[in-house]
């Protein structure tokens, strides 16, 4: 029986050895990651280790702001240079959409091995639970994520911060045979690598020309008379179409939106406090704070919503002295529809007010 099915055997040994093979080759090296798509998932977040890299200016007080599409949109750095009243700072922002924590942590990782490359790391983050409808722990685009920088010393612990079995098993694969994490990538690569080539080429120099200069949308989201029982505008009348559908999921959430529930707000709390608690700690080691803030919410939340204060991990952290904290209502009064595009995102006067804000609140929690 063995001998009959030796040749097969060494078949599925073949083509197994082939596959660490080419993982070894062409992924391991790094190879595969310069020639990634640079608008898939995978590909945004090497921007934003591209990004961090990239802006560093080894003359200043470079600090690095993280976030998501609220703060890649909100923030402009070179605005923050100009006001922070700080000649020695230099503000960078290194924010990808649909990110949070847990993949900050890995992006810092890649973008700064030893931690010494900033004088202050500032993120965003929630400080309650208002609104919080998910484990943001199994998050399944984290993995897609971060699959180009997961290394074989992940494979314990990043499969491990999943609370499902599904997602931790596709965490595992991603480590083990990321090329195959990745397959619909490498399949469009191999089916045309001269598009990819020329478009890697071309794609990297223009995408941090744009992030250095981006200016927000100019648009603003309508003044909106709210009705109190309904939670909905009394008349859509001055709203442009295009803006309706998501400004009704947001007036809706913001009516029936409550604090979590208390098995949901302690896995929240347990996600904060393990990943923005594990990014302070490597950085402290080596005298730089970890800052966070809560970036200006939405158009209406100033009027509809509890101002956010500190609770849970984001409580127990600064108590510790693990963490800085710009208060809660820092900002609150950006969330104001004049502000705003969208219901998630600041135009550019959003963006202006904001970031001269935050330059000089940042300022003052960053040593001379």
């Amino acid at each position: 029986m063995f001998r009959r099915l030796a040749p097969l055997f060494k078949l599925v040994a073949a083509i197994l050895l082939t596959l660490v093979l080419a993982d070894a080759v062409v992924y391991r090296s790094g190879l595969y990651a310069r020639l990634i798509e640079p608008e898939s998932t995978a590909g945004t977040l090497l921007g934003g280790v591209r990004a961090a890299r990239h802006f560093r200016d080894p003359a200043r007080k470079n600090v690095l702001v993280l976030g998501n599409s609220q703060v890649g949109l909100g923030f402009s750095a070179p605005t923050a240079d100009a006001a922070s009243g700080r000649p020695d700072l230099h503000f960078i922002n290194a924010s990808v959409a649909g990110t949070s924590p847990r993949v900050w942590n890995y992006q810092l990782r890649e973008a700064d091995p030893e931690a010494n490359r900033y004088a202050a790391i500032v993120m965003m983050v929630a400080y309650d639970s208002f609104g919080l409808q998910v484990d943001p722990a199994n998050n399944p685009l984290d993995t897609s994520y971060v699959t180009p920088i997961l290394r074989l010393s992940d494979l314990a612990d990043f499969p491990a911060s999943f609370h499902v079995e599904d997602q931790r098993e596709r965490a595992r694969r991603a480590i083990l045979l990321p090329l195959q994490a990745l397959h619909e990538d490498v399949r469009a690569f191999l089916a045309n690598p001269f598009e990819r080539l020329h478009k890697v080429s071309k794609y990297w120099p223009r995408w941090l020309a744009d992030v250095a200069e981006y200016r927000a949308r100019n648009e603003s989201v309508p003044e909106l008379a709210i009705e109190p029982d309904s939670g909905q505008p009394r008349s859509w009348e001055n709203c442009p179409e295009d803006l309706r559908g998501g400004l009704r999921d947001y007036f809706a959430a913001l009516h029936t939106g409550s604090y979590a529930t208390p098995a949901l707000q302690a896995a929240g709390d347990a996600y904060l406090r393990e990943w923005v608690g594990r990014i302070a700690s490597r950085y402290r080691s080596n005298g730089v704070p970890t800052i966070v803030f809560v970036v200006p919410r939405g158009p209406f939340h100033r009027q509809l919503a509890p101002l956010p204060v500190p609770s849970g991990a984001i409580a127990y952290l600064i108590a510790r002295g693990e963490i800085l904290a710009l208060p809660g209502d820092a900002f609150v009064t950006l969330e104001q529809p004049q502000f705003f595009f969208d219901q998630l995102h600041m135009n550019h006067a959003g963006q202006e007010r904001f970031s001269v804000l935050f330059a000089q609140k940042i300022a003052a929690l960053v040593a001379h």
